[in-house]
């Protein structure tokens, strides 16, 4: 089985393990379906891996890809999504990837931007699907989520130790083991 984020999921992620593939197989999967996704992040994904994920989807599917690589300033691209998601009836995900800093704490501005487009999500009945990077707490309870969303169903995605190529995903204590491919994730039976 292959978990879709349904309503608000925040995709805490253990640095080097794909987030970013996760949700660039996500977005895939709804523009496949003729759907429209909107995804906000820093920096456009490597273009090598984009094309490793969308060599499938017809062109006319990818231009439904709204894109929004907006440097540091992620709110720019939250409010982009919120206008979006007002105008468009059609676009059933928003990703944003990568959505706080990797140390520190994430801004006031920030914490309410996104609060906003969970809220706006939620209206209009859109999945949305946050990554950021996990952290291990320092006093040992274990991987944490940076960010700290209570709207949203924490998903928690690390490296398997046992093999460099399989990661585990973690859903209300349940461990789902997937291989990493050029195709995506591909789940383990």
């Amino acid at each position: 089985m292959h978990p879709s984020p349904s309503g608000c999921v925040h995709l805490s992620v253990a640095a080097g393990c794909g987030g970013t593939t996760w949700g660039l197989q996500q977005a895939r999967n709804a523009l496949k379906e003729g759907k429209h996704v909107v995804w906000i992040c820093e920096e456009s994904p490597d273009v090598g891996r984009f094309s490793q994920m969308f060599t499938n989807v017809s062109p006319s599917a990818v231009s439904k890809l709204h894109l929004s690589a907006v440097g540091e300033n992620i709110e720019t691209g939250i409010d982009s999504a919120i206008s979006l998601l007002k105008v468009l009836s059609n676009i059933s995900l928003v990703v944003v990837d990568d959505w706080t800093a990797k140390t520190g704490k994430t801004s006031a501005d920030l914490r309410i931007s996104m609060h906003e487009l969970i809220e706006e999500c939620k209206v209009n009945k859109v999945s949305l699907l946050i990554i950021s990077s996990a952290y291990e707490d320092a006093g040992g309870d274990g991987w944490k989520a940076r960010g700290g969303l209570k709207e949203c169903e924490i998903w928690f995605l690390h490296r398997c130790e046992r093999e460099e190529r399989i990661r585990e995903l973690h859903i209300d204590g349940v461990v789902n083991e997937f291989t990493i491919t050029d195709d995506g994730f591909i789940p383990r039976t």
